[in-house]
């Protein structure tokens, strides 16, 4: 799916491959691990990040090969403002899948909260070659290109 993503011709069709991707990379998570899963986004939405990390602690020691899980916690300690600890989570997660545009796409934003533009740009590329439909994502990539490398004179 990671290709016919890469080769959508429609945001649309883009946008039912990002769900079903996603679907595939939750379908290996054991019940404990869902449960687990889905109490962090219950934390998360309620505004206790600190929560989300503990609940998605607990769901990596239950399955720690499962690279989606990383990206999670990933984000849930980029909400609890810990840059450093979301970007060594994306680096598992990355090294686990790598064809994962939100992991790409998040690891972007981190980049840009830590203030490193040249890193953003970098994986925002990442998230345009495996997601070229992705919203707002030449604009994104102009504007990241600017901050890294300022104006072509």
């Amino acid at each position: 799916m990671t290709a016919q993503l890469a080769a959508a011709s429609s945001r649309a069709a883009a946008a039912d491959l990002e769900v079903r991707l996603e679907q595939a990379r939750r379908h290996a998570l054991s019940p404990t691990t869902r449960l687990l899963q889905r109490g962090a986004q219950a934390h998360l939405v309620e505004g206790k990040a600190l929560a989300a990390v503990e609940d998605l602690d607990d769901a990596l020691v239950l399955q720690p090969d499962v690279a989606i899980l990383w990206r999670d916690r990933a984000q849930a300690r980029l909400a609890a403002r810990d840059l450093t600890g979301a970007i060594t989570d994306l680096g598992v997660a990355l090294q686990r899948d790598g064809q994962d545009a939100v992991a790409w796409r998040l690891l972007s934003a981190v980049e840009e909260q830590r203030g490193d533009w040249q890193a953003a740009e970098r994986a925002w590329q990442r998230v345009m070659a495996l997601d070229p439909m992705v919203e707002g994502g030449r604009a994104k990539g102009e504007q990241l290109h600017l901050k890294a490398f300022g104006r072509p004179t």
